[in-house]
């Protein structure tokens, strides 16, 4: 965790934790960010959103759908703090539609528990792992400067 991410993607801070998206993915607005989420980003397709990324003060609710796996990842040391990382892929009871999710269980550089929650949906929602892998890599404690420095 935590390589950086590709050339070319853009990085986000989220007062004390930094995480990258492509170039065509969309930051939401501060002032439409929900209570508890420090900084979130999204994909678009039509005008329906497909995936998005968010960095959370809390736990994020359960998923209302059928499960369909889950692989937890080992502990790790992400920015000096023990880490976890869990995926899984769930029929939403919602819409019927896949979902795959990515969370990141981590600290900011502040030591605030937070959960980066990385989400892709509908049918292709499985063609997206390799980006979710990515954006789960780029994760960074501190905040991203000038040529994408780490500053903790």
């Amino acid at each position: 965790m935590g390589k950086g991410a590709p050339d070319g993607w853009t990085y986000f801070n989220a007062h004390g934790i930094a995480f990258a998206v492509p170039k065509d993915w969309r930051r939401t607005a501060t002032a439409d960010l929900p209570p508890g989420v420090l900084a979130a980003a999204h994909l678009d397709e039509h005008g329906t959103q497909i995936a998005d990324v968010e960095v959370l003060t809390r736990k994020p609710p359960t998923p209302k759908g059928y499960k369909l796996t889950a692989k937890p990842s080992t502990p790790f040391k992400m920015g000096g703090h023990l880490s976890t990382e869990v995926n899984y892929a769930f029929l939403s009871k919602t819409d019927g539609l896949p979902r795959r999710v990515t969370e990141v269980t981590t600290k900011t550089a502040s030591g605030r528990p937070v959960v980066v929650l990385i989400t892709a949906s509908g049918k292709g929602a499985g063609s997206w792992v390799d980006t979710m892998y990515r954006i789960a890599n780029s994760i960074q404690i501190g905040t991203i400067g000038k040529g994408n420095l780490v500053k903790t």
